[in-house]
């Protein structure tokens, strides 16, 4: 029987992925995937649970979406992802007002799911290593109006961070087999995607774990970016989540040769303290740090840089975070996301003394932003003149609104916007903008 689904997504572009491939399950198995929760029979929410505030989110909004329950149309809601993967001893007694729980490996169940009424078990948590034959296996929906679209190239993460909880939640890396991200891939070309964003928990690790081979996300990126060239699109290749320590002089230098690929590395460093960043498991220090910007700098002179800090990690003094903010002002990151460090008992670093109260995380949090808002501000006006491609968006809320746009230089939904002015501006297209303003954030620019 035909049943209207109603889909979404909480947390990273991770979860984002999932729910296209459940989407394109669904489609196969001729149901109708519907834009609104309160036209839908069938309500499905993947989870996010990284941090206790992703967990809370989650939480809230399956409740908010059980209401549909009684106010519309639904007769199932299935909850999937982390949060089921991470609480899947409590989570049925805790939320009753769900039908079906899937864990991060049980997403091969969705159509029993949906389709089977009264079943005994209703908890669906198999190793989380299944979530990549999913994949391979489901086929994807892509809106008719999206031109950005996400390609996951590894599943779980074995590194080991004692702050996060990735390994238990989505297993060992994984890299996804080179024939499958080409499949991926033509058909984002096939969809005129304008953006494809490779993800993974760490996308420079792409390759390492593949026995008897010798791809590395570098090789994977020549074959992309060759493929554009050979059919001469507008289609760029962005990257995200690049774990400093596995950034090298040949991954470098493919950025640098294939106009493509994004100038832009998102590599999120934590911290900037040897003693904190040993404390985390993390394998670099400040030093390296040091080498690896300058390596990159001077090579891609155009480069746009991101990066995550997490604040307030345990045992994290103030002379500490000290150093941190003064490696902060001395690199000048064109963007920085900064995260309260937050704790659980399911964490190693739950054990280790002399935690930060929540005050002096949110303090050092603030000053950190601060400090990043001036370095935006000053990094931002170096655009001012210059002629930007501008992949556009939505409408924005100004009056009269202004068409949103994003250059090479900005990732969605976490850098800032370009808003152009003027002439009827199309979604969904390329244009040559020239940049009049500069804000902390966002560029003014008017189509050329």
């Amino acid at each position: 029987m035909t049943k209207n689904i109603y889909c979404e997504a909480l947390g990273c572009p991770k979860n984002d992925v999932d729910i296209s491939h459940i989407q394109g399950t669904l489609l196969k198995l001729h149901h109708n995937i519907v834009s609104q929760p309160e036209m839908a029979d069938t309500i499905i929410i993947n989870t996010c649970s990284f941090i206790e505030a992703a967990s809370k989110e989650s939480i809230q909004r399956i409740l908010e979406l059980s209401e549909y329950k009684q106010t519309g149309h639904c007769q199932k809601l299935i909850v999937a992802g982390c949060l089921v993967e991470r609480y899947s001893t409590d989570i049925q007694s805790a939320l009753p007002e769900v039908d079906f729980f899937l864990g991060t490996g049980g997403l091969d169940h969705i159509q029993s799911a949906i389709e089977i009424d009264n079943q005994d078990d209703k908890l669906f948590t198999p190793s989380p290593k299944k979530a990549h034959t999913f994949r391979h296996q489901a086929p994807r929906l892509f809106p008719k109006d999206q031109k950005t679209a996400y390609i996951r190239i590894a599943e779980g993460c074995s590194l080991h961070c004692t702050y996060c909880i990735i390994p238990k939640l989505r297993g060992p890396y994984q890299s996804v087999p080179i024939e499958y991200i080409l499949n991926d891939f033509n058909h984002c070309l096939n969809a005129d995607i304008k953006e494809i964003i490779l993800v993974a928990q760490d996308t420079a690790s792409y390759g390492k774990d593949l026995q008897h081979s010798n791809m590395t996300l570098s090789r994977l990126l020549i074959q992309l970016a060759e493929k554009i060239e050979s059919l001469n699109c507008k289609t760029r290749i962005r990257i995200l989540y690049m774990n400093p320590q596995h950034i090298d002089d040949t991954l470098i230098q493919t950025i640098k040769r294939y106009t493509s690929i994004c100038p832009y590395v998102d590599m999120p460093i934590q911290h900037a303290c040897d003693d904190i960043l040993k404390t985390m498991n993390r394998p670099y220090t400040k030093t390296d740090l040091y080498r690896l910007i300058e390596k990159m700098r001077s090579n891609i002179p155009n480069i746009a840089l991101r990066t995550s800090l997490l604040v307030g990690f345990p045992g994290e003094k103030e002379n500490q975070f000290q150093e941190l903010i003064d490696f902060v002002q001395d690199i000048q990151f064109d963007h920085l996301g900064v995260f309260d460090y937050s704790d659980s008992d399911d964490l190693a670093s739950h054990h280790i003394k002399d935690h930060v109260d929540d005050m002096e995380k949110e303090a050092r949090h603030h000053e950190l932003m601060t400090c990043q808002a001036d370095i935006s501000y000053q990094r931002q006006q170096r655009y001012v003149g210059q002629v930007l491609d501008v992949l556009t968006e939505e409408l924005s809320d100004d009056d009269p609104p202004l068409r949103e746009g994003r250059t090479v230089f900005q990732a969605p939904e976490i850098d800032g916007l370009t808003l152009i002015a003027g002439h009827k501006v199309e979604q969904g297209k390329i244009y040559p903008v020239r940049i009049t303003q500069a804000m902390h954030y966002d560029l003014l620019g008017e189509i050329m």
